[in-house]
C-alpha cells in the first residue's frame, strides 16, 4: 500500500510540474486570432486560412477577430491585456514587431515585453515601380534621373510611417537623392495617380502590381529580398542592382500574450509551422501573394525582432515620421 501511495504521489507531482501538461491539454476551448487590420487584405486572408487549418488540427474552433486602427495598436493592445493562456493570439506586421515604439511617443502597452513571439510566418518583399513611360529601366537610372531633378520627382506611399514611406526615405538617404513624398490611404490610389501621371515612383506589393506590369502600364525596376520574385522573374533584386543595403519589405508574425506558458507557445508554433509549410497551403496563401516563407521558431522570431528594432529606429529617424 505504501509503495502504491508513493507511486501515486510521484505521478501527481510529475503531472503537476509547470510546463509538462499545459501543451498536452491545449486547446480545450475555442481560440481567437486578432488581426489588427481590416478584413480582405493578404494578412487577413492568411489568418483565416490558418484558422481553418488549426480548427481541423486542434478539434477546436479558431476564429479571426479583426480589430483595425491606429497603426495596429488597437488590436495589439487587446492581446497585450488578454490572459496569457494561448487562447488569444495576434497576427500582426512590422508596426507591432518593431516600428510603433519609434513612431509614437507613448503606447498603451510595452512593445518589447507585452508579447511572446510565436513564429514569423512570412516576409513580403516589395518592388520599386514607375510608370511605363518613365525614361528609366534600372534603379541606378532612376537615381540619376532624381539627382537631375532634386525635390521634383514625386513618389507615393500608403501613409506616413508606412513601410512604403520608410523604404523610399531610406533609398533617398542611401542614394543621396531628394524626392517629394505624397502620402495616400492605400496602394490603389497610389497606382491610380501614377497611371494618370501625378506621381513617378513608389514601393508596392508584387501581387498587386503584377497585373499592371503585365499590361504594360507600369514597370518594376527592382525588388527587395535575396531572390527574384516568382511572379516577376525578369526583375532584378535591389542587391543585383547595386543597392544591397536597401530593404523594402514587411513581415507577418504571430504573437501570444507574454505570460503564455512556453510549452503552449512551442506547440502553437510547431502546429503553425507544419501548416504553412504544407505545399498546398504555401502555394495558395504564401506564394500566390509573392511572400517568402519563413516559419521561424519562437527563439528565431525573438532574435529577428531584436535586430529589426535597431534597423527600424534608424530608418524612422531618417524619415522624420511621427504618428502622434
Amino acid at each position: 500500500m505504501k509503495q502504491f501511495l508513493r507511486a501515486a504521489s510521484l505521478a501527481l507531482a510529475v503531472l503537476s510540474a509547470p510546463g509538462l501538461c499545459g501543451a498536452q491539454a491545449f486547446p480545450s476551448k475555442p481560440v481567437r486570432i486578432v488581426v489588427p487590420l481590416s478584413a480582405g487584405g493578404p494578412v487577413d486572408v492568411i489568418a483565416r486560412a490558418l484558422s481553418a487549418r488549426l480548427t481541423e488540427t486542434w478539434g477546436q474552433t479558431v476564429v479571426v477577430d479583426n480589430r483595425p486602427g491606429a497603426n495596429e495598436i488597437v488590436g495589439a493592445e487587446n492581446i497585450a491585456t488578454s490572459k496569457g493562456d494561448g487562447y488569444s493570439l495576434l497576427m500582426a506586421t512590422d508596426p507591432v514587431i518593431s516600428q510603433n515604439q519609434f513612431l509614437f511617443s507613448k503606447l498603451p502597452y510595452d512593445p518589447v515585453n507585452a508579447f511572446a513571439p510565436v513564429t514569423r510566418i512570412a516576409v513580403a518583399n516589395m518592388a520599386l515601380f514607375v510608370p511605363a513611360s518613365m525614361p528609366v529601366n534600372t534603379v541606378k537610372e532612376f537615381v540619376e534621373y532624381a539627382k537631375q531633378r532634386p525635390g521634383k520627382v514625386a513618389y507615393g506611399s500608403t501613409g506616413i510611417g508606412n513601410v512604403t514611406h520608410l523604404s523610399m526615405a531610406w533609398l533617398e538617404n542611401r542614394a543621396g537623392i531628394t524626392l517629394n513624398h505624397v502620402p495616400y490611404k492605400g496602394l490603389a490610389p497610389v497606382i491610380q495617380d501614377m497611371l494618370s501621371g501625378q506621381i513617378e515612383a513608389a514601393f508596392g506589393a508584387v501581387s498587386v502590381l503584377d497585373q499592371h506590369i503585365k499590361a504594360g502600364k507600369l514597370k518594376a525596376l527592382a525588388i527587395s529580398g535575396a531572390q527574384r520574385a516568382k511572379l516577376l522573374p525578369n526583375v532584378p533584386t535591389l542587391i543585383e542592382s547595386g543597392f544591397e543595403n536597401i530593404d523594402a519589405n514587411f513581415n507577418i508574425g504571430l504573437f501570444a500574450p507574454r505570460e503564455t506558458p512556453k510549452d503552449v507557445v512551442a506547440k502553437i508554433a510547431a502546429d503553425v509551422q507544419r501548416i504553412v509549410r504544407d505545399p498546398a497551403f504555401r502555394e495558395r496563401y504564401i506564394d500566390a501573394y509573392a511572400f517568402e516563407l519563413v516559419a521561424s521558431s519562437p527563439d528565431e522570431f525573438v532574435a529577428y525582432a531584436t535586430r529589426d528594432r535597431v534597423r527600424q529606429e534608424q530608418r524612422i529617424k531618417i524619415s522624420g515620421a511621427k504618428l502622434d
